[in-house]
């Protein structure tokens, strides 16, 4: 299995951009490759969004490699197991949180980011999230777009608990500024993975809340079918842009290819 990429990222009109995102493939034998990717986003109107964000990505990077090392040194380099790569995710996304939470403390500053990872590999993705930077597994054959990472704000857990019925309602867009957990945050909960099968023709579409805006399920898909698939993030940002999105907008795309 493999598979191609394709990333986007701007300002979008604003001032400064508190996006960034990061991908790389992980060779592990003639047969085998890991794909990881992650997508920051610092927390607007806050101090230094855009550093934290790439620090958060930066410092992301350099855990996962850490833990994924042993696996890569053996003589007869093997992909971990499901379990085994969600539990690398955890623990990287709680190194990560400590990391970032004393950079805070020790410089004064307030603020934070979301992080939302993902890693691909015999076919399987594994995803793990603080924050509300969405991940979709993107079914084609069966035109289906399923939300698989967790959207940790205000709004969605609201929606959760029926207190918003609405996803266009002025309310749940002021409640969706909101997070209840993020990269840096003094009551962090840690984050659990999880696993989903892909299949051939699946497609993962990751970003920022600025990349989607109020755009729902069907207008993702969409955006997504239409041809060529490289142009499909772009299509997406201005589609969010023509609803009236103002936020920086990043995203990473990822498609299945056959060898």
């Amino acid at each position: 299995m493999t598979g191609r990429i394709y990333s986007l990222i701007r300002k979008n009109g604003r001032a400064e951009n508190q996006d960034y995102l990061f991908y790389e493939k992980k060779k592990f034998n003639d047969n085998e490759e890991m794909t990881v990717f992650g997508i920051c986003d610092g927390m607007g109107g806050m101090e230094q969004g855009g550093q934290l964000s790439r620090l958060t990505a930066w410092t992301f990077g350099a855990y996962f490699s850490q833990k994924i090392v042993p696996f890569l040194a053996k003589e007869n380099a093997v992909i971990p197991k499901r379990k085994e790569i969600r539990e690398i995710l955890e623990n990287t996304m709680e190194s990560v949180q400590r990391t970032i939470a004393a950079y805070i403390k020790k410089h004064r500053i307030s603020g934070g980011s979301t992080l939302t990872a993902g890693v691909i590999c015999k076919n399987s993705l594994h995803v793990v999230n603080a924050g509300d930077s969405p991940c979709y597994l993107i079914d084609m054959k069966n035109d289906a777009v399923i939300l698989v990472s967790n959207v940790e704000n205000y709004a969605y857990e609201g929606l959760a608990k029926g207190i918003f019925t609405n996803k266009k309602s002025p309310e749940f867009e002021r409640a969706s500024s909101y997070l209840t957990n993020y990269i840096g945050a003094k009551d962090f909960r840690k984050p659990e993975a999880h696993s989903y099968q892909i299949f051939p023709g699946n497609r993962v579409l990751a970003g920022s809340d600025g990349l989607f805006g109020n755009l729902d399920e069907e207008e993702i898909l969409t955006a997504a079918k239409d041809l060529p698939e490289e142009k499909s993030l772009e299509r997406i940002a201005r589609r969010s842009v023509s609803m009236g999105e103002t936020d920086n907008q990043s995203g990473v795309l990822w498609v299945w290819k056959n060898r």
